[in-house]
């Protein structure tokens, strides 16, 4: 299955390499700066370099700005050989974009549409400003935490990262949920830090998914408080090589269903390891938990997780990508993800084959397309 995967996608590759065709980025900044997809992403949603000095510039350069949409449209169409029981094979899911400059200060959003039989939600929604001064930018309201790999903004396949969804014990908590509060982020030479401070937390199933339920309530019963940092040890045309490490703790609220509440007093540990030599990209990320009343009976339960990632651009807009995640919260869960994605003008297509140890692999594959709202001057 996995040689079938691989083969249609270096025909999908090899097509749009014979001929290319502009592509456009997501409008809302294309149509401000006059951009071309090609300057900010990879293949939509991922972002290249540039892509990624842009956003943590707040979405603002020091250029003319032109007409420009507020809000743009994002939707995909996912297909799934194998989908779980009473889901459909095929899920038609979409979010809002939009983004607006008012003096120093950008707001975004990042609304879904709703997707896999659940409800519309806002995501993400924001407002930000960045210091040319002191190289800082500044975020409140709801919010994505600092990860490697970006859950809502930056998908490079439809598996989840490894320990970035885990729940530990009654702790519905994971990495990859939005948080409500305020995020800083500064530039030291090389070396990037954040600092995040949040009170709330996105409830619900991302892009507006079929609701899962826990059987409990959950809420920050004390702000989280995170400090994230990431350093370029070396760079030049062809190679990159960086290191991070997080350290991020809060206390939950829960209250089971049945049962009296009690706090969980956490804590997340995570080490980043990034290098990128011409073609090749790889990262790896290790994260350890604590969870001091994982299940309010005063259990301290440890957790652990991470991924392994390698992933091959034959051309600048293409890439193959194999992933291994694996994660312990007590129990164990290990996966291997083979997949592949091109971009042709606003489309991405993508394929993609999950193996799980004794279980067989599943394939599920999406196109998504990015198609901009009414021009406004």
């Amino acid at each position: 299955m996995f040689n079938r995967l691989v083969a249609a996608a270096a025909l999908a590759i090899a097509a749009i390499a014979s001929a290319p065709a502009p592509a456009r980025a997501i409008p809302i900044f294309a149509q401000r700066y006059h951009f071309r997809c090609g300057q900010c992403h990879s293949v939509l949603p991922e972002l290249n370099a540039f892509g990624n000095y842009f956003r943590s510039h707040g979405y603002r350069l020091p250029l003319p700005e032109h007409g420009t949409t507020i809000f743009a449209i994002r939707y995909q169409m996912q297909y799934d050989k194998d989908p779980a029981p009473d889901s459909p094979r095929f899920s038609p899911g979409g979010i809002v974009l939009g983004s607006a400059n008012v003096g120093p200060i950008t707001a975004f959003l990042h609304y879904s549409l709703g997707a896999g039989g659940g409800p519309a939600a806002t995501y993400l929604f924001f407002l930000s400003t960045y210091d040319d001064n002191t190289q800082s930018l500044y975020r409140g309201g709801l919010y994505e935490l600092p990860l490697a790999q970006s859950p809502g903004e930056r998908l490079d396949d439809l598996e989840q990262y490894g320990y970035y969804g885990a729940h530990v014990g009654l702790n519905n908590l994971p990495l990859s949920s939005p948080r409500w509060g305020l995020q800083g982020q500064r530039t030291f030479g090389n070396l990037q830090a954040w600092v995040t401070a949040s009170v709330g937390a996105f409830q619900g199933a991302p892009y507006g998914g079929k609701p899962v339920p826990t059987g409990e309530t959950t809420w920050m019963k004390s702000p989280e408080l995170g400090l994230w940092l990431r350093d370029t040890l070396a760079q030049t045309n062809k190679s990159e090589l960086d290191v991070g490490a997080t350290a991020l703790g809060g206390t939950l609220g829960v209250l089971p269903t049945g049962r009296l509440p009690f706090a969980d007093l956490y804590e997340r540990y995570g080490l980043l390891a990034h290098a990128g030599y011409g073609d090749l990209d790889f990262q790896a990320e290790q994260w350890y938990g604590d969870d001091h009343d994982a299940d309010g009976f005063l259990t301290n339960q440890h957790s652990s997780g991470g991924y392994a990632r390698l992933k091959y651009y034959p051309i600048p807009h293409a890439y193959f990508g194999l992933r291994y995640d694996a994660y312990a919260n007590p129990f164990i869960n290990r996966d291997f993800v083979y997949y592949a994605a091109v971009q042709i003008a606003p489309f991405r297509i993508l394929a993609q084959e999950v193996q799980q140890p004794g279980q067989h692999p599943y394939l599920s594959g999406a196109l998504t397309v990015a198609f901009p709202g009414p021009l406004k001057y």
